[in-house]
């Protein structure tokens, strides 16, 4: 089963298809333009997914508790809506008078803006879902529970919890036979990665394990040999061929070890919150801030 990302969305598979867009990304696929209402900025989104994607299409959005002070999730929140940013009243009708950015990045104007987004979805026959927090997880049960009537399944995100989720879980279904993607194909030639992608699963995984497994994971990604390298000298060795050439993009290089290893005991934290076992934030990456 696939993972789409801004790369790879345009690909036509043969034979038929279930897409599950992670509504937070879709939040950013489409440009408001002022002057515009409401009404006609969520039938935009809509047009753009029967456009894109077709008719069988689910949409997941997060949810948005009140008593969610202390999760990661609303951390990241906390810090995107730093800039000040006004709460707006506003329905169908409401012609816009801000930017996308500055709208959203108030919590309640986002609360807002997504119930009166999911109603237009549904006015037109596209199943709509709201996690209770994160969406990341039920995200990827629905793709899975579909996989038996599709010949093609489709999550379409950038989140890289999400990524190393469907990882996780894949590697206890049949799911790595089906599609072109670059990262699916990973594992068909990499199967040990597949224990690599399960350590994410166990509960009772020690650091080390954790950052090795994120590590080795990563570089074989990045087209090196996890049993003899390490990304630091992959990123080395990479930053001497892309030098050579005119153009190049530092952003392309791989992540360097450490920051890897953040990456790694971040998604381990998250893959266990979404499993019910609770561990310390503290220990997984994640540091108090002021």
């Amino acid at each position: 089963m696939p993972v789409s990302n801004a790369e790879d969305e345009d690909v036509k598979p043969e034979g038929s298809q279930y897409v599950v867009v992670d509504g937070g990304h879709l939040l950013h696929k489409i440009v408001w333009r002022q002057q515009a209402t409401f009404g006609a900025i969520a039938d935009r989104y809509v047009q753009y997914l029967n456009n894109k994607y077709g008719q069988d299409i689910a949409v997941i959005f997060d949810g948005f508790p009140d008593d969610d002070k202390k999760s990661t999730k609303n951390c990241e929140r906390l810090r995107r809506a730093a800039h000040f940013s006004p709460g707006v009243m506003f329905h169908e009708e409401t012609v816009l008078q801000y930017t996308k950015e500055k709208l959203l990045a108030n919590e309640c104007n986002k609360k807002r803006f997504i119930e009166l987004l999911k109603k237009a979805l549904q006015k037109a026959n596209i199943c709509v879902q709201q996690a209770v927090q994160d969406a990341d997880l039920m995200i990827v049960n629905t793709a899975i529970s579909v996989v038996p009537q599709y010949d093609y399944v489709r999550v379409v995100g950038e989140d890289i919890y999400l990524l190393v989720l469907l990882t996780s879980l894949a590697s206890t279904h049949t799911l790595f036979g089906q599609g072109k993607n670059k990262f699916i194909s990973l594992f068909l030639k990499h199967e040990e990665l597949l224990n690599r992608a399960a350590t994410f699963l166990n509960p009772q995984a020690a650091t080390e394990q954790v950052t090795e497994a994120g590590e080795n994971v990563l570089v074989a990604l990045y087209g090196g040999d996890p049993a003899t390298q390490n990304l630091d000298e992959l990123r080395y060795h990479s930053f001497v061929k892309a030098a050579a050439k005119t153009k190049f993009n530092l952003a392309r290089l791989p992540l360097t070890t450490d920051a890897a290893q953040l990456h790694a005991m971040r998604s381990y934290h998250q893959v266990q919150t979404w499993l019910g076992n609770e561990k310390d934030p503290l220990k997984w990456g994640w540091m108090h801030t002021p």
